[in-house]
């Protein structure tokens, strides 16, 4: 179980865009030889697995400078704990979820410092995270089955909510939350309601039905209009030869409307009217090209956009500045990584140093 749930966390990336400017740790970085847009971004080192050396990476683009632990830098030293994994943004403020640490540190987003944290306790791990107001924020908890509901002004938590074994994704429209129930693949298959998403009736704080999905089925995100949900499942371990695949449904009659089956690695996202999500090798867990599906046609197949061969993909995001990928490169798990932008053909434009295994989650 863990080594399975040490490759789950390394299922996430953040990316923000902010105006900050800010002295680079980092001399040896290359000299920036392109006009990038006018943005900075904050890059979560998930850290080796169980370890307290979870970071923040900040890189400016606009200077090409970039300070490696941001926020022990900003906080006298102080480590943001072990097992970084998701980050949101609301306001000045960004919340980054520390899994194994089981706390949600809240960060002013100009300075770096801390201005507190939530504390998660049992076997409550928070993993994604979504804010939907000033005063309710949704974290799924992984071991703790289920979704927690904040206040992100307050810095309270409000409630809990099981939905179902070993949550992972979760995404929201409009009063209700999306959240996926892993099962953790072949080790709690059999629960109850492993391989389904719950809705979450976020006003009444109850699951009010269950989709269908796949097994292990570990992402869940939305259309820009919030019409339509989208979902990642994987092929469970003892049978290496399923397909996994993507779902999508109709978020108003929860219907799912279509189903592409192919091997894909998650790390999805949706952006101008097309779904992005990397594909994948069960057997080497690799990745070789980033899938990009047109869902503006009623059956497409995805068109596959290549990686550089040197990189050990942990993720990607998508810079809705200018169309550009950031792609994180986990190297061996273990020293620090790299941040390697692509233009939207694959071609490498730049790349920035990180902290250990950075992890893919964006938000700007």
């Amino acid at each position: 179980m863990r080594n399975y749930v040490s490759m789950l966390h390394r299922a996430a990336i953040c990316l923000l865009c902010l105006l900050w400017a800010c002295q680079s740790n980092t001399p040896t970085e290359p000299p920036v030889t392109a006009t990038p847009p006018d943005s900075v971004a904050i890059i979560v080192n998930q850290g080796t697995f169980g370890q307290d050396n979870a970071s923040l990476t900040r890189i400016d683009f606009r200077t090409g400078q970039v300070v490696q632990d941001w926020f022990a830098a900003a906080n006298n030293g102080q480590k943001l704990g072990a097992t970084a994994n998701d980050i949101a943004l609301k306001g000045d403020t960004a919340f980054v979820t520390v899994t194994t640490s089981k706390t949600i540190e809240a960060i002013n987003i100009r300075t770096g410092r801390s201005v507190g944290r939530i504390q998660l306790t049992g076997s409550s791990e928070p993993w994604r995270i979504t804010l939907v107001s000033p005063s309710l924020g949704v974290v799924s908890t992984t071991n703790g089955d289920g979704i927690a509901l904040f206040n992100p002004t307050t810095l309270t938590l409000t409630a809990t909510i099981t939905t179902g074994p070993a949550t992972e994704g979760v995404a929201v429209i409009g009063n209700y939350a999306f959240v996926a129930n892993s099962g953790y693949g072949d080790l709690r298959q059999g629960e109850p309601h492993a391989g389904t998403i719950a809705v979450v009736n976020l006003e009444k704080k109850q699951v009010e039905r269950y989709l269908a999905a796949g097994p292990n089925v570990r992402e869940v995100v939305a259309s820009t209009d919030g019409r339509r949900l989208y979902a990642f499942y994987q092929h469970l371990f003892s049978q290496p030869d399923s397909l996994q695949g993507i779902i999508e449904y109709d978020a108003t009659t929860f219907q799912e409307v279509r189903r592409w089956r192919l091997r894909c690695g998650g790390s999805l996202q949706y952006y101008g009217n097309a779904l992005y999500a990397l594909d994948y090798d069960p057997q080497t867990y690799g990745a070789k090209n980033i899938l990009r599906f047109d869902l503006s046609q009623p059956s497409s197949s995805p068109i596959s956009i290549p990686l550089p061969s040197d990189v050990t993909a942990n993720g990607f995001a998508i810079n809705r500045l200018d169309g550009t990928f950031l792609l994180f490169d986990a190297r061996d798990y273990q020293s620090n990584g790299r941040v390697i932008v692509l233009n939207p053909n694959g071609q490498r434009v730049r790349e920035y140093n990180c902290g250990v295994a950075p992890v893919r989650a964006v938000v700007f």
